[in-house]
């Protein structure tokens, strides 16, 4: 893998659970895992149809060099974009591939 290839800086979020100090239940959270170089490659925009409107999910593959613990449900911060990891692709030995997509709800406004 080249390294020019890799020219755009995303962020890595593992999911954790923690206690809310409130109720004293569960609750999913992300943690900051790390920053790193990576090539981004939009892969396809889908529409899903919820009642009247339509909805389209943003497909992206991102290229970085191999990161053994990334797995489904980590996240992947990409210009101020939350895309949720669906298939982490370690194929090849000098790339992880990752299959991600943006989640609406994790958009900021």
């Amino acid at each position: 893998m080249r390294a020019g290839k890799l020219n755009n800086r995303i962020r890595l979020l593992r999911p954790i659970v923690v206690r809310d100090d409130r109720t004293g239940g569960t609750v999913k959270s992300y943690e900051f895992v790390a920053e790193v170089w990576a090539d981004a490659e939009p892969i396809s925009n889908r529409k899903i149809r919820t009642g009247e409107q339509g909805q389209v999910v943003e497909t992206m593959l991102f290229t970085l060099r191999p990161q053994a613990e990334i797995t489904v449900d980590w996240q992947v911060v990409f210009q101020q974009r939350t895309f949720t990891v669906r298939a982490p692709d370690r194929s090849q030995r000098d790339r992880l591939l990752i299959t991600a997509e943006a989640d609406i709800r994790h958009d900021r406004v």
